[in-house]
């Protein structure tokens, strides 16, 4: 009886989860209430990879060492970067835009462009072996982007935000 009353409850406890864990029937893509995922098409266009030629042509594009260029009136930008070389271009066009960038890798080459008023980014990568290759763009308000960690998909990534109060978040392991 004991063991009885403990299945029951068991049941009872995780038939929530299972019923949770259904394939919806109709997989079809759902609008967000954002205008930014308005098609399938552009929410999977918004992070992709740079190509061979995108990476050479950010390689030559960017000097040695860390550019930053604000226009605009309290923006912020914190790097900790340590790596064998280092090619960082920074672009702050607007108000209040905050950059946060933590990375330790073998190379890191990255461009970021903000343009609008009250973007973020925050940027880790506690060590990794790969040669980093980045590009975040920033074209709107209120937009977010949180990228923790490395990996063999987002070495070579390219992040481009457009509209107003979009958020990104990127966890690579």
């Amino acid at each position: 009886m004991k063991n009885f009353i403990l299945n029951i409850v068991f049941i009872f406890l995780f038939s929530s989860v299972f019923y949770a864990q259904e394939k919806e029937n109709n997989s079809d893509f759902k609008n967000y209430s954002s205008s930014l995922f308005n098609s399938k098409q552009v929410a999977l266009s918004i992070v992709s990879l740079i190509d061979k030629r995108g990476q050479n042509e950010l390689n030559f594009k960017i000097p040695s060492g860390v550019q930053i260029q604000q226009i605009g009136d309290l923006n912020k930008v914190t790097a900790f970067l340590k790596s064998n070389e280092t090619k960082i271009a920074v672009d702050q066009n607007g108000d209040r835009n905050q950059l946060f960038l933590d990375k330790k890798a073998k190379s890191i080459t990255q461009n970021i462009v903000q343009q609008g008023d009250n973007n973020k980014i925050s940027d880790f990568t506690l060590y990794t072996n790969y040669n980093i290759n980045m590009e975040m763009i920033q074209k709107g308000d209120n937009q977010k982007i949180q990228n923790i960690g490395t990996n063999s998909l987002s070495k070579n990534m390219r992040i481009t935000q457009t509209g107003n109060g979009a958020s990104i978040i990127l966890i690579n392991n």
